[in-house]
């Protein structure tokens, strides 16, 4: 309740319990006791000076010369009265309090509908947040599988070139085996030639020391020299 309901609501009592003063004695005044109360009065002490009746004998029923007021009169002026205060005060009183309501009412439904948007929005965002919580775990469950697939592929790799280069060093090793192995066996054959050379030169005459000599070591040199270009391929 705002300050203008207040003050209409107390001025509103005050009038009545105004009114009630004013009505109660004057009914209690124009009533045949009241009023035979008075005749009585006024004949134990003279003429009365004053009083209520329902029409007084004066100007449009007010005081006359016997000094009493008529109740018609007091009823028509604070009618009259409570026309004016209403125009006057009354009438400004409800049309502040209905623009008062207006304005709070208007206030209300913009505060309800600020509230709702508030909350839609909040549900809004909400829903945006669970949907990239959800988002993030799906690029975090993605990341590990690209990075266990990955991982397994470059393993993969490592172990395959691993492997090429064990077996590129196998095959290295083999002819190096080979190469070397031609070079003891032509040694060999040097060697042993050599010697047949020096024994048949000490045991034969030159020629036929040359003769054999050059016989044995083209046999020799033939079939050792064969049997090493086979191993190597």
């Amino acid at each position: 309740m705002n300050i203008w309901t207040r003050l209409h609501t107390r001025l509103s009592a005050a009038l009545v319990v105004s009114l009630g003063a004013w009505i109660v004695p004057a009914l209690a005044l124009a009533s045949p006791e009241g009023h035979g109360g008075e005749h009585g009065a006024g004949h134990d002490g003279g003429h009365g000076g004053g009083g209520f009746k329902w029409i007084g004998d004066g100007f449009l029923g007010g005081a006359g010369d016997d000094g009493k007021t008529g109740y018609l009169v007091m009823l028509f002026n604070f009618f009259l009265l409570m026309l004016l205060l209403n125009k006057l005060l009354f009438k400004n009183l409800r049309r502040s309090n209905a623009e008062a309501s207006d304005a709070i009412r208007l206030e209300l439904e913009r505060a309800t509908s600020a509230r709702a948007e508030a909350e839609a929005l909040v549900k809004e965002y909400e829903a945006k947040l669970d949907a990239l919580d959800a988002e993030i775990a799906d690029i975090k469950a993605e990341a590990e599988r690209s990075a266990q697939a990955e991982r397994a592929q470059i393993l993969a790799e490592a172990k395959e070139q691993a492997e090429k280069i064990r077996q590129a060093a196998l095959r290295a090793g083999e002819r190096e085996a080979a190469i070397r192995r031609a070079e003891l066996e032509n040694e060999i054959v040097e060697q042993a030639v050599a010697r047949a050379e020096a024994a048949i030169r000490s045991s034969f005459g030159p020629a036929d020391q040359r003769r054999l000599v050059d016989a044995w070591v083209d046999e020799v040199t033939n079939t050792e020299l064969g049997a090493s270009a086979e191993g190597v391929n």
